[in-house]
Protein backbone atom coordinates (compact mmCIF):
# COMPACT_ATOMS: atom_id res chain seq x y z
CA UNK A 1 0.00 0.00 0.00
CA UNK A 2 1.65 3.24 -0.83
CA UNK A 3 0.65 5.60 1.53
CA UNK A 4 1.82 9.98 1.36
CA UNK A 5 1.97 12.53 3.76
CA UNK A 6 1.44 15.82 2.66
CA UNK A 7 3.53 19.11 3.22
CA UNK A 8 2.38 22.70 2.72
CA UNK A 9 4.35 26.12 2.99
CA UNK A 10 3.37 29.31 3.24
CA UNK A 11 -0.52 28.86 3.64
CA UNK A 12 -2.62 31.71 4.85
CA UNK A 13 -5.69 31.06 6.59
CA UNK A 14 -8.64 33.29 5.50
CA UNK A 15 -9.31 36.48 7.79
CA UNK A 16 -13.25 36.44 6.56
CA UNK A 17 -15.95 35.22 9.12
CA UNK A 18 -17.95 32.47 7.95
CA UNK A 19 -21.19 33.45 6.14
CA UNK A 20 -20.53 37.56 6.32
CA UNK A 21 -21.06 39.11 3.06
CA UNK A 22 -19.82 37.44 -0.03
CA UNK A 23 -18.23 34.93 1.86
CA UNK A 24 -20.27 32.05 0.86
CA UNK A 25 -19.08 32.37 -2.65
CA UNK A 26 -15.46 30.89 -1.27
CA UNK A 27 -16.28 28.58 1.25
CA UNK A 28 -13.08 26.40 -0.34
CA UNK A 29 -10.89 29.45 1.58
CA UNK A 30 -11.77 28.35 5.07
CA UNK A 31 -9.64 25.41 5.01
CA UNK A 32 -6.28 25.20 3.87
CA UNK A 33 -6.96 21.11 2.96
CA UNK A 34 -10.04 19.61 3.13
CA UNK A 35 -10.16 15.77 1.66
CA UNK A 36 -12.99 14.24 0.42
CA UNK A 37 -14.06 11.08 -1.88
CA UNK A 38 -13.50 11.28 -5.16
CA UNK A 39 -16.98 11.65 -7.29
CA UNK A 40 -17.55 12.62 -10.69
CA UNK A 41 -19.75 15.57 -9.88
CA UNK A 42 -17.24 17.16 -7.83
CA UNK A 43 -15.18 18.92 -10.08
CA UNK A 44 -14.66 22.70 -9.30
CA UNK A 45 -14.49 24.13 -5.56
CA UNK A 46 -16.24 27.13 -7.17
CA UNK A 47 -17.71 28.67 -10.31
CA UNK A 48 -17.42 31.73 -12.31
CA UNK A 49 -20.89 32.36 -11.57
CA UNK A 50 -20.42 32.16 -7.93
CA UNK A 51 -20.23 36.19 -7.17
CA UNK A 52 -24.00 36.18 -8.61
CA UNK A 53 -25.70 35.23 -5.88
CA UNK A 54 -23.90 34.70 -2.89
CA UNK A 55 -26.87 33.46 -0.83
CA UNK A 56 -27.54 30.56 -3.10
CA UNK A 57 -23.93 29.88 -4.68
CA UNK A 58 -23.82 27.88 -7.77
CA UNK A 59 -21.45 25.43 -6.11
CA UNK A 60 -21.48 25.30 -3.00
CA UNK A 61 -18.05 23.19 -1.42
CA UNK A 62 -19.33 22.53 2.22
CA UNK A 63 -21.35 20.11 0.22
CA UNK A 64 -18.40 18.25 -0.79
CA UNK A 65 -17.37 17.70 2.97
CA UNK A 66 -20.21 18.02 4.82
CA UNK A 67 -21.66 14.61 4.25
CA UNK A 68 -18.58 13.02 6.66
CA UNK A 69 -18.50 10.20 3.69
CA UNK A 70 -15.72 7.66 4.85
CA UNK A 71 -12.52 7.50 2.42
CA UNK A 72 -10.68 4.26 3.53
CA UNK A 73 -9.54 2.67 0.76
CA UNK A 74 -11.15 5.11 -1.81
CA UNK A 75 -9.81 7.22 -4.69
CA UNK A 76 -9.27 10.91 -2.97
CA UNK A 77 -9.11 14.48 -3.55
CA UNK A 78 -7.00 16.76 -1.98
CA UNK A 79 -8.41 20.26 -2.39
CA UNK A 80 -6.06 22.61 -1.20
CA UNK A 81 -6.16 26.22 -0.87
CA UNK A 82 -2.98 28.51 -1.24
CA UNK A 83 -3.35 32.39 -0.16
CA UNK A 84 -0.99 35.26 0.70
CA UNK A 85 -1.28 38.53 2.49
CA UNK A 86 -0.44 41.74 1.21
CA UNK A 87 -0.31 45.24 2.45
CA UNK A 88 0.40 47.30 0.20
CA UNK A 89 3.36 49.77 0.28
CA UNK A 90 4.87 52.59 -1.99
CA UNK A 91 7.69 50.13 -3.41
CA UNK A 92 4.99 48.03 -5.09
CA UNK A 93 4.79 50.83 -8.12
CA UNK A 94 4.59 49.96 -10.90
CA UNK A 95 4.25 46.38 -10.70
CA UNK A 96 3.47 43.99 -6.82
CA UNK A 97 7.20 42.17 -6.32
CA UNK A 98 7.04 38.35 -6.01
CA UNK A 99 10.08 38.39 -4.31
CA UNK A 100 9.91 36.15 -1.37
CA UNK A 101 6.05 35.34 -2.52
CA UNK A 102 6.24 31.64 -2.29
CA UNK A 103 3.12 29.01 -2.28
CA UNK A 104 3.71 25.42 -2.06
CA UNK A 105 2.79 22.05 -1.40
CA UNK A 106 4.44 18.72 -1.66
CA UNK A 107 3.05 15.19 -1.50
CA UNK A 108 5.48 13.28 -0.20
CA UNK A 109 5.91 8.95 0.32
CA UNK A 110 5.49 8.15 3.59
CA UNK A 111 6.88 4.62 4.61
CA UNK A 112 7.50 3.61 1.30
CA UNK A 113 10.48 1.70 2.57
CA UNK A 114 10.59 -1.71 4.82
CA UNK A 115 13.17 0.16 6.12
CA UNK A 116 15.58 3.52 5.63
CA UNK A 117 17.72 3.08 2.47
CA UNK A 118 20.29 4.58 3.37
CA UNK A 119 21.25 1.78 5.79
CA UNK A 120 22.02 0.19 2.58
CA UNK A 121 24.45 2.91 1.98
CA UNK A 122 28.05 2.03 1.62
CA UNK A 123 29.16 5.00 3.42
CA UNK A 124 26.93 4.25 6.88
CA UNK A 125 28.99 4.81 9.44
CA UNK A 126 27.59 4.25 13.25
CA UNK A 127 28.74 6.53 15.87
CA UNK A 128 28.02 6.00 19.82
CA UNK A 129 29.27 7.31 22.96
CA UNK A 130 32.19 5.14 24.53
CA UNK A 131 30.35 5.55 27.76
CA UNK A 132 27.15 6.58 28.05
CA UNK A 133 26.32 7.79 31.47
CA UNK A 134 29.67 10.27 30.88
CA UNK A 135 29.71 11.95 27.11
CA UNK A 136 33.13 13.48 28.16
CA UNK A 137 35.15 9.55 27.54
CA UNK A 138 34.30 10.78 23.77
CA UNK A 139 32.72 8.60 20.99
CA UNK A 140 33.31 4.80 18.64
CA UNK A 141 32.86 5.30 15.33
CA UNK A 142 32.04 2.07 13.35
CA UNK A 143 33.29 3.00 9.45
CA UNK A 144 31.62 -0.61 8.04
CA UNK A 145 34.61 -1.23 6.64
CA UNK A 146 35.51 2.06 4.37
CA UNK A 147 38.51 3.90 4.82
CA UNK A 148 38.90 7.25 6.49
CA UNK A 149 39.41 9.07 3.17
CA UNK A 150 37.48 11.55 1.48
CA UNK A 151 36.23 12.61 -1.98
CA UNK A 152 37.01 16.38 -1.59
CA UNK A 153 37.57 18.69 -4.73
CA UNK A 154 41.32 19.98 -4.77
CA UNK A 155 41.60 23.37 -4.70
CA UNK A 156 44.32 25.38 -6.53
CA UNK A 157 47.27 27.62 -4.52
CA UNK A 158 47.42 31.21 -5.57
CA UNK A 159 50.49 30.41 -7.57
CA UNK A 160 48.97 28.34 -9.64
CA UNK A 161 46.26 29.94 -10.14
CA UNK A 162 48.95 33.22 -11.32
CA UNK A 163 50.82 30.53 -13.26
CA UNK A 164 48.08 29.69 -15.36
CA UNK A 165 46.81 33.43 -15.65
CA UNK A 166 49.58 35.91 -15.18
CA UNK A 167 47.31 38.98 -15.06
CA UNK A 168 44.80 38.05 -12.66
CA UNK A 169 46.29 40.01 -9.65
CA UNK A 170 47.84 42.96 -11.70
CA UNK A 171 45.18 43.22 -13.90
CA UNK A 172 47.70 45.05 -16.52
CA UNK A 173 45.48 43.78 -19.70
CA UNK A 174 41.91 45.26 -18.54
CA UNK A 175 40.30 47.93 -20.94
CA UNK A 176 40.55 50.84 -19.56
CA UNK A 177 37.10 52.85 -19.49
CA UNK A 178 38.77 56.18 -19.82
CA UNK A 179 40.13 55.05 -23.17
Amino acid sequence: MFNSRVQLNGMSPSLVNEDVGHERTVPWARHQMVVTKHKESEQWSSSNYGMFDSLDPVVNFTQFYSDDENIVDEDLVLWISAGLYHIPHTEDLPVTPTVGNHLSFFLLPYNYFSECPSMGSRDAMYIEHLNKSDYSQGVRVERNGNSRNQCVTRRSTLEELLAQNPDMALETNRVDPNQ
